[in-house]
């Protein structure tokens, strides 16, 4: 595991540095407006990846390892795949709709280059997960180095020519669209081939009627968690507007290689600890568990202690004066972020128990809080007080999901099965 661990985080970090140098990049270029309606089309496609990962990445990782000869892989591959391309289509009607509605009389080459860039990216992390399932972990780092390139090697020559000063983040969504759809080709090429549509179909029908519960279950903790976690993104845009959205995220936006070293430790933790299950090790489940939350818990901590040193430095040479006061909003988004990665850690050992309905109460429980709380915050006119929403959402949810793993008794029944 270690070996592929440490791909996956080689990986997450070369993706990691690129999604945060284009965040401060287009905070210092563009407008808060601009800025904001950036940050409201991001969540969204955080969201939508979200729901595939509980529709078709989360039951291919877990159930794919579980699977032994080489037709069944592929049957499951080929099943997930055509699932993958059929919500893709959803998606590009969905919100090439809501986007035509929300920008495209007063904006339309924003709305049709958000469009490209939520679906390019909800096609991109398809195939980033499935290699990661496969077990190819260097592929998977060689085509994230490639689309970082394509994409960072775009923005500076238009920034150079100045093409992009006046269109800046329509710019930016078709150039990290363009190049995620080019680096993922290879392995969209090289994936299992479709077959008879027929053939397809059926085997759809059976893998996701089997699967069924626990996908109704996942997904619903999706939302939720959606709710808990952005829901503030969306309503403070209808609320307050993309300007304090942008004042929001920007306090946010520092948090985020943490962010996406969870998603580089699940990606490699969720079909490690479902096959740890598979032979029975327990010790060897809580072992990688323990093990991750000190390292999470203990990032976090000394990344909260280095912003507290730069803060000043920082401050003036990231914001450059266009938002103020956001040293409150940083050290109230570091509370948040330490609960949020402790129960997302502790949740991915909940999934590979595939205790799904379990985990979703806790998602539920924490987005109702969250909500409730958000909507104190619209109405008193407070929007700082939304991230007090969020605290309190994640630390209930935390407390569920500890919960949750201190009851392991149907874990041998898992195992056993």
């Amino acid at each position: 595991m270690t070996r592929r661990l440490f791909f996956s985080i080689a990986d997450q970090a070369v993706v990691s540095a690129f999604n945060f140098a284009l965040n401060l990049y287009l905070i210092r270029m563009a407008l808060p407006e601009e800025f904001g309606v950036f940050a409201i089309v991001a969540a969204a496609t955080l969201f939508t990846a979200m729901v595939q990962n509980a529709l078709i990445n989360t039951p291919l990782a877990v159930h794919l390892p579980l699977v032994l000869d080489s037709e069944g892989k592929t049957r499951l591959q080929r099943t997930f795949t055509a699932a993958n391309a059929l919500l893709s289509l959803a998606l590009l009607m969905g919100s090439g709709s809501v986007l035509a509605l929300w920008l495209g009389d007063d904006q339309p080459l924003l709305a049709v280059s958000a469009c490209f860039f939520l679906v390019s990216q909800f096609l991109r992390e398809y195939y980033r997960s499935l290699l990661a399932v496969e077990g190819r972990l260097a592929a998977l780092f060689s085509t994230d180095l490639a689309s970082v390139v394509l994409a960072t090697g775009s923005l500076a020559t238009l920034h150079a020519l100045g093409t992009a000063n006046n269109t800046i983040v329509p710019a930016a969504f078709l150039c990290v669209g363009l190049a995620g759809v080019t680096s993922i080709a290879p392995a969209a090429f090289t994936s299992a081939r479709m077959g008879a549509w027929r053939a397809v179909a059926a085997d759809m029908r059976q893998v996701f009627r089997a699967q069924a519960h626990e996908i109704r279950w996942s997904l619903l903790g999706v939302i939720t968690t959606e709710v808990q976690n952005r829901g503030y993104v969306y309503i403070a845009a209808v609320v307050f507007g993309p300007a304090v959205v942008a004042q929001l995220q920007a306090g946010r936006i520092l948090f985020g290689p943490l962010n996406l070293l969870t998603n580089a430790w699940a990606r490699v933790a969720r079909p490690q600890l479902a096959g740890l299950l598979g032979r029975c090790d327990i010790a060897g489940f809580d072992r990688t568990l323990k093990r991750a939350m000190q390292a999470f818990a203990s990032s976090n901590l000394v990344f909260l202690a280095a912003l507290w040193l730069a803060w000043p430095t920082l401050s003036a040479l990231v914001f450059s004066g266009k938002y103020a006061n956001l040293g409150p909003l940083v050290a109230a988004w570091g509370i948040a972020n330490v609960l949020f990665q402790c129960r997302s850690c502790l949740g991915v050992g909940v999934q590979a128990l595939r205790r799904f309905r379990e985990l979703t109460t806790a998602t539920v429980a924490g987005g109702a809080v969250a909500l409730a709380l958000t909507g104190v915050a619209c109405f008193a006119g407070k929007p700082a007080w939304l991230i007090g929403a969020v605290i309190a959402g994640e630390s209930l949810a935390l407390l569920v999901v500890i919960r949750i793993l201190r009851h392991p008794a149907p874990i041998p029944a898992i195992a056993a099965g």
